[in-house]
């Protein structure tokens, strides 16, 4: 595997964390600038550690994990998009959980949900010769790993300050329609996964 295939790997990986971004830089008002910069950090830690999980842990326990993430990154996301539904439709209740949006707890929940299918790509570098230097395989999965990371990292990072520009425009209803793209990716998810088991 190259580095192009490794960079383009990494994008395709981070097309969901940037639309979770975008839903947070909706409702920026209910989120500080450290808690976006915790979450960023555990996107870019967790998408690299997930990947180094999955080339450890190797075949059989990937495809366990793989039956059920789905199912898992489903419910988190509804989860955390009925949230903010809730929240967006009771405006009045906002000042009693500000700041609870991006909490230690929902930050690590998204980090989960969000990084799964980092954890099969790790099985499938054991599959396939990562050659970014010339090295040991260990040290070039832990390269393609971090870039993996970097680049969950930065566009992360980008769709939040999109998101927060939109904010402005969709005024008092930013945070609906932040929750209603979480639970839409997280059908998404579901309805991707198990028509890959069903054929």
């Amino acid at each position: 595997m190259s580095l192009l295939a490794v960079l383009l790997l990494g994008i395709g990986l981070s097309l969901d964390t940037f639309a979770v971004s975008l839903t947070l830089g909706l409702a920026a008002g209910r989120t500080t600038y450290r808690q976006k910069a915790r979450f960023l950090a555990v996107i870019g830690l967790f998408h690299f550690a997930m990947i180094l999980a999955g080339w450890f842990m190797g075949e059989t326990v990937s495809r366990l994990i793989a039956a059920y993430d789905h199912w898992i990154a489903f419910g988190l996301l509804a989860f955390i998009g009925g949230k903010m539904i809730r929240d967006g439709w009771r405006p009045e209740e906002n000042s009693l959980s500000q700041g609870d949006l991006l909490s230690l707890r929902n930050t690590l929940l998204l980090g989960v949900a969000l990084s799964l299918d980092a954890l099969i790509v790790g099985f499938s570098f054991g599959l396939v010769k990562v050659a970014l230097f010339d090295g040991s395989q260990a040290g070039n999965v832990s390269l393609a790993a971090a870039i993996v990371g970097l680049s969950a990292f930065a566009i992360s990072a980008a769709g939040i300050v999109l998101g927060r520009k939109a904010s402005s425009k969709l005024g008092g209803k930013a945070e609906i329609f932040g929750g209603i793209i979480l639970i839409a990716i997280g059908i998404r998810t579901l309805v991707e996964h198990l028509s890959e088991w069903a054929g």
